[in-house]
């Protein structure tokens, strides 16, 4: 369960970035300085930074009682998650190709969790 709450936790995160980067407009050279302060005091920005620190903590608490090569693949959900959530959200496109990427990533998730040793989790 802290694993799937630290993966929306990044999913929400990076909606949050999204949506902050599209308040403060196009970043190029010529404004980085500018907007870098600007993304110091835009409030979509700063949440969805927290967003991430809280994944991040719930991604070591997980990392703190299971095996690394079991743990980080699973993060790979939050592509499909992503993904989804971009079409719905932000009305991104959605190309066949780009759905056929995410099933064979997924289809990878599972190929990871069924190659798992039974009753082996670790930690160290």
């Amino acid at each position: 369960m802290v694993l799937l709450a630290a993966i929306l936790c990044s999913v929400v995160g990076q909606f949050t970035l999204k949506t902050g980067a599209k308040v403060l407009g196009p970043i190029g050279a010529a404004n980085l300085v500018e907007k870098v302060i600007a993304m110091a005091t835009q409030p979509l920005i700063i949440g969805g930074l927290a967003l991430y620190a809280v994944s991040s903590i719930g991604f070591i608490v997980v990392l703190s009682r299971a095996n690394i090569s079991i743990v980080s693949p699973l993060l790979s959900i939050s592509y499909l998650f992503t993904v989804l959530g971009g079409k719905i959200i932000f009305n991104e496109p959605l190309p066949p190709l780009r759905l056929v990427g995410v099933a064979l990533i997924m289809a990878g998730v599972i190929l990871v969790l069924k190659g798992q040793t039974p009753g082996v989790t670790g930690g160290n």
